[in-house]
C-alpha cells in the first residue's frame, strides 16, 4: 500500500465519521449544547480541509505523471 492509498483510505474513513456527527447533530430527541456543536463543526472543517488537500495532491500526482 502506497502513502497516498493509506492517505485516501484514512481519509475515506474520517469523512464516514464526519457522516455519522453530522447525523447525530440533527436528531430532533436530541439536545447537544452550543460548545459541543462547535467542536463538531470544528472536527468536520477539518477533516474537509484535509480532504480538500489530498485531491488536490493526488491531483498534481496524476498530471505530472501524465507528461
Amino acid at each position: 500500500m502506497t502513502s497516498m492509498e493509506f492517505r485516501a483510505e484514512m481519509l475515506s474513513q474520517a469523512v464516514k465519521t464526519a457522516e455519522l456527527i453530522c447525523e447525530g447533530s440533527v436528531l430532533e430527541d436530541k439536545k447537544i449544547e452550543p460548545e459541543q456543536i462547535r467542536k463538531n463543526v470544528a472536527t468536520i472543517q477539518s477533516i474537509l480541509i484535509e480532504t480538500r488537500d489530498f485531491l488536490a495532491e493526488y491531483l498534481r500526482q496524476c498530471s505530472d505523471s501524465d507528461k
